[in-house]
């Protein structure tokens, strides 16, 4: 009766999660816990005798090394001093004295036993005589299960625990609705009524900010500009855990989908196909990225610019994915990605920093000493005239084979070198995460909600950072945040499958297209022509900026004008697809490929473009394409033949006869792609594009060469309306097909018109005919019509009245 009237007490009073205590006692002393009597207990409570000692002793060099040896610290003890009745019972003055000494005595006690025994949650003192805090007692034990502290905060070091402190940050960012790295009044106050349905009144937040500017013991900013900082709002929970109120921070950290090991919970909506941003009932039809998530990426990518140059350093990057699970490293990082894309047809190319060997021509930079790596600012693009800066790649690794232990070797070099993400610009930022949206869309959803995004939070808080509502007369509660127009320019992302044999150059042409030259100061490897056999499909991603033609519009005066060409981003996928020797290897990525460019139950295809490789110098890998074509292509697949290796052998052509095998292959290819009514091979050379180890006064022409291939790709998808001189063939019999298409359109509007014509000419004939006097059969002039006899015959059967009888 008394344990259900305290249980009672404790649900109506702290709001507890409904639970059943069940206790377990000790009677049969230490063996109960050696023999493994209690094993399946939750949290353990220590009762001695606060007028003798000795049980004091017997707790802290007994039972709390039992309990840290067979439990091994991991349990919560709470102490009970129990008989707290006994004390202040005879009145004196001495008695009074005495008592205070020993309650003082066993505060110095209790004291070196927290310190010693990290475990130990919290000393009561009790009794069980006057029901004095034996509620409490039991109160905290069951707080202690429901409300664990070894998550929350690392007892050895005395401050908020790794994992806590990335889970309360990720919060943080979600509260940060204008991407400033602040949490205004207004952003607080709305965190605080999502979390405790009640509104911060000025005073509050007034005493919370005094409050954590006092008790900062790192002497970090915890207030700027009136506003909390990172620091600030950990060190209210801080706060909180220090006054053992830790039921606040896990309920705000469980109400954000983390459970009691901070493991951040993935909703279904968010992993399933039709969840999140899905914008059709297939999963194949949601692989781009929607406005909003867009919008996200970009604030993000401002926000952590630290130094505004435009490009991200390898310590922004880092500071973004600093709130996801260890490793804290992007996606598309080879030692994360293959538990975030586990089970995928491909595996992004990894992509990491690499201090580059000095080039010619160019001057050595001098090195730092401090094994950092330092990001020199980019130039701005329009002064570069480049139009093309593409995301770097490594060559061809396998880090599946890796064992995690952070290095990976580069072909061609004996050193061993640290897995760092490389810094990115705005495109290559954007570029990145398509890449991996087109890999896996559901990984890249949960990605993103591990980053803070939220579909529909996502939207309000693009509104509120773009157009904030002002009320007259007062300012707004969230500053605007920046203008992001001038680089959210319109884009198109087109996934391309680059087949070839093995040997044909398809990973070197790859790394070239995706190779960016040294304004970073970091690339990946000394040259893309230093590559290793591919294992398994590998994704890569590459842009180019095109023009976008705009139609003429006309003025209220009614005068037309010209309009300028619209600036037009187009994010290309290539996933290269290797040719496997091994039987097993080969069936399933034929399977995965076939799943790719198969379009089944009216679902759209997740690849836009075949690109088939082969090497001009050999004709069986002309007929390797040809045979994927003829077995694995429709007709209603785009694809482009490109030829490779085109600068090989060009000196001895005339002594090797190497000329004339070569000319022998492209012409062969030509006429296959004119018998298909397709563009003629593209003729490209890695050599001759690649940027890396060129002279200085070769850059620009070389990244022309790669803007070409890539703009070629890119115009035959899409059409003329969407970029200048779109619209290339290459889909089989296209112009064939929409012949035939419009003439039979025509065949149809024609068909109509007689139709319609006829219709008329009965309709007419028949008013007519109703109008003659004396008519009787209102039908009498189409019988007229469709009668065959001659003239004469007329003449007479109507002249003659016994043949009219007859």
């Amino acid at each position: 009766e008394r344990d259900d009237r305290a249980g009672g007490r404790m649900q109506g009073s702290q709001q507890l999660e409904a639970s059943t205590i069940s206790l377990a006692s000790t009677i049969g002393g230490a063996s109960s816990i050696v023999a493994g009597g209690i094993e399946n207990v939750d949290s353990i409570v220590l009762v001695y005798d606060l007028d003798r000692v000795e049980t004091f002793y017997r707790l802290e060099n007994h039972w709390l090394p039992l309990i840290e040896r067979c439990y091994s610290g991991e349990l919560p003890v709470i102490i009970a001093g129990n008989k707290m009745d006994l004390f202040g019972q005879s009145g004196t003055a001495a008695a009074a004295v005495s008592d205070e000494r020993s309650l003082a005595r066993s505060r110095q006690q209790i004291v070196s036993i927290l310190q010693r025994f990290k475990f130990v949650r919290q000393c009561i003192k009790c009794s069980a005589r006057n029901l004095l805090n034996v509620d409490e007692v039991f109160l905290k034990a069951r707080q202690a299960v429901l409300y664990p502290i070894v998550p929350l905060y690392d007892l050895d070091e005395g401050r908020i625990a790794p994992d806590c402190r990335r889970a309360l940050t990720r919060v943080f960012r979600m509260h940060d609705l204008d991407h400033d790295g602040l949490l205004s009044d207004s952003e607080l106050n709305t965190f605080q009524s999502r979390a405790f349905r009640v509104p911060l009144a000025e005073r509050d937040l007034a005493g919370w900010k005094k409050v954590v500017s006092k008790n900062n013991p790192a002497d970090e900013a915890v207030v700027r500009q009136g506003k909390f900082t990172v620091s600030g709002f950990l060190a209210i929970f801080d706060v909180f855990i220090g006054q053992n109120r830790l039921e606040v921070p896990w309920r705000i950290l469980r109400m954000f989908g983390y459970d009691d090991d901070l493991n951040l919970e993935i909703p279904n909506t968010i992993t399933s196909p039709s969840g999140g941003d899905s914008s059709g009932p297939s999963a194949k039809a949601s692989w781009r990225l929607t406005p909003s998530a867009r919008k996200f990426l970009t604030a993000v990518f401002h926000q952590f610019d630290s130094d505004s140059d435009g490009v991200l350093s390898t310590d922004d990057v880092l500071s973004i994915f600093s709130i996801v699970p260890e490793p804290s490293l992007p996606p598309w990082h080879p030692l994360r990605s293959p538990s975030v894309l586990k089970g995928c047809f491909s595996v992004p190319v990894a992509d990491i920093a690499h201090p580059p060997s000095p080039r010619s021509g160019s001057p050595s930079s001098p090195s730092s000493g401090s094994g950092q790596i330092e990001t020199p600012s980019s130039p701005p693009l329009s002064a570069s005239g480049i139009t093309i800066l593409s995301a770097a790649s490594l060559p061809s690794v396998d880090p599946y084979a890796d064992g995690g232990n952070g290095t990976v070797s580069t072909p061609g070099s004996d050193h061993i070198h640290t897995l760092l993400p490389r810094p990115l610009s705005f495109f290559d930022w954007m570029g990145h995460w398509h890449m991996i949206s087109s890999i896996s869309p559901s990984a890249a959803r949960a990605e993103l909600f591990r980053l803070g995004y939220v579909e529909d939070r996502g939207r309000k808080a693009s509104n509120v950072a773009q157009s904030p509502r002002k009320r007259p007369g007062k300012k707004a509660a969230i500053s605007p945040a920046a203008d992001y127009s001038s680089v959210l320019l319109p884009s198109k992302e087109l996934r391309v499958l680059v087949l070839g044999s093995q040997g044909c150059g398809k990973t070197a042409l790859i790394n070239t297209l995706c190779t960016e030259g040294d304004e970073s100061g970091l690339l990946i490897q000394a040259s893309p022509l230093d590559t290793a056999s591919t294992k398994r499909p590998e994704t890569s991603c590459a842009y180019v900026r095109m023009k976008r033609p705009e139609p003429p519009h006309v003025s209220k005066r009614g005068k037309i004008h010209e309009s300028k060409d619209e600036e037009l981003v187009v994010h290309i996928i290539l996933t290269e697809v290797p040719e496997s020797e091994k039987v097993k290897d080969s069936e399933q990525i034929a399977s995965g490929l076939t799943s790719i460019i198969s379009k089944e139950d009216g679902k759209k295809r997740c690849c836009d473009l075949v690109l088939l490789t082969f090497d001009c110098d050999n004709a069986a890998s002309l007929e390797y394409v040809k045979e994927i074509e003829r077995t694995m292509l429709n007709d209603d697949i785009p694809r482009v033949f490109a030829a490779t290796k085109t600068d090989q052998s060009v000196g001895v052509e005339s002594e090797t006869g190497m000329g004339d095998a070569r000319v022998a292959v492209q012409t062969a290819a030509r006429q296959h792609c004119a018998e298909l009514d397709l563009e003629p091979p593209v003729l490209t050379s890695a050599a001759e594009m690649n940027v890396a180890g060129c002279e200085v006064g070769e850059e620009a022409e070389r990244q022309d060469r790669v803007s070409g291939v890539l703009r070629h790709l890119a115009c035959s998808v899409l059409s003329r309306e969407d970029v200048c001189n779109g619209g290339l063939r290459s889909t089989p019999h296209a112009e064939k097909k929409r012949r035939a298409a419009a003439k039979r359109r025509r065949m149809m509007w024609l068909g109509g018109v007689v139709t319609v014509s006829v219709a008329v000419a009965i309709g007419v004939g028949a008013i007519w005919s109703s109008k003659k006097e004396g008519q009787k059969d209102r039908f009498m002039w189409l019988r007229n019509l469709l009668r065959f006899d001659s003239p004469e015959t007329t003449a007479t059967s109507s002249s003659s009245p016994s043949a009219a009888a007859v």
